[in-house]
């Protein structure tokens, strides 16, 4: 028996409209005007004998068939894209990732071009931002964040953070070598935003902190890693984060003392994540999250009492 099917520029037409909200983000979305959406629409639904949406003063809204009939088409079409891609190798296709900046800089960016090589086609955008956003709201399709949590059941976790202490190795030469710790000058403490750690610091070492005479004004990740680079302090921050400084020798680890602090979780967009290129770029983030950070070469280490 032959399938009842509406034709498929009206569905297409429809979903787009259901799901955004919208005929004019619709008619943006498939690159058709506003008034195509709409005679779709209308003609769908005197196809199916249904109203499947209303007019309001801000725009349309769906009726109870439409929300009703909405899911499955998405559904479908969901389906039908899914059996399409797997016909296609290799994934492809532009994939929206949202993070901070400075594990962007420090972290993901250094490591892109491994992504460009393993998957040629596939185009990565990133959008910058230390706001914690609802990626489905907000039409990414991954989000990668710091989470202090260690139970975020629902998200991948890339990496963990991993606290440690580092300085420029001019800095300490400056200095004329320093005899453990006792002997860091308390102004030379940085304060990161995150990662206001010192005290513990210096309590795992088995010495009481320094006294400050004023209280640091803490500084984001990417500024206080910038600021030991240029000799200007100490500063307690995550290894990965640290790792261009460490291969190219501008900032070393002053002692075996670490702290587990939280860590970068990935945040995929349930519709998105159906999408072959998505998923490359999620296994790629993830084995990319296990490779070990990298260790300077024979660098000293400051005794810790």
């Amino acid at each position: 028996m032959p399938r009842t099917l509406p034709p498929l520029n009206p569905l297409r037409a429809f979903e787009a409209a259901g799901r955004l909200g919208s005929f004019t983000a619709a008619a943006e979305e498939l690159g058709v005007s506003h008034s195509a959406i709409s005679r779709h629409v209308r003609g769908l639904e005197k196809r199916l004998n249904v109203h499947l949406f209303r007019t309001r003063k801000t725009g349309v809204e769906l009726t109870e068939q439409g929300r009703e009939y909405l899911p499955q088409i998405i559904e479908a079409f969901d389906q039908i894209a899914l059996a399409t891609e797997a016909l296609a190798v290799p994934a492809k296709g532009v994939v929206t990732l949202t993070t901070e900046n400075t594990v962007a800089q420090q972290w993901l960016v250094p490591r892109l071009a491994n992504l460009r090589a393993a998957h040629p086609d596939i185009d990565l955008r990133l959008s910058i931002s230390t706001d914690v956003m609802d990626i489905e709201a907000h039409d990414f399709d991954l989000g990668l964040r710091y989470l202090r949590s260690d139970t975020a059941e629902d998200h991948d976790k890339i990496f963990p953070c991993t606290v440690e202490a580092f300085a420029s190795p001019r800095l300490i030469e400056s200095l004329g070598g320093l005899d453990g710790f006792r002997s860091i000058p308390a102004d030379l403490l940085i304060e990161e935003a995150t990662f206001r750690l010192w005290g513990e610091w210096f309590e795992s070492c088995g010495l009481d902190m320094p006294k400050r005479k004023n209280p640091p004004h803490p500084l984001n990740a990417l500024l206080t890693i910038q600021s030991a680079v240029a000799g200007l302090g100490f500063i307690l921050q995550d290894e990965h984060l640290c790792e261009p400084e460490i291969r190219a020798g501008t900032l070393v680890r002053l002692a075996d003392v670490q702290f587990p602090y939280g860590g970068y979780y990935l945040a995929v967009n349930e519709r998105a994540g159906r999408r072959k290129a998505v998923r490359a770029v999620r296994q790629w983030l993830i084995m990319e999250g296990q490779k070990p950070v990298a260790r300077q070469m024979e660098t000293p280490r400051l005794p810790t009492a």
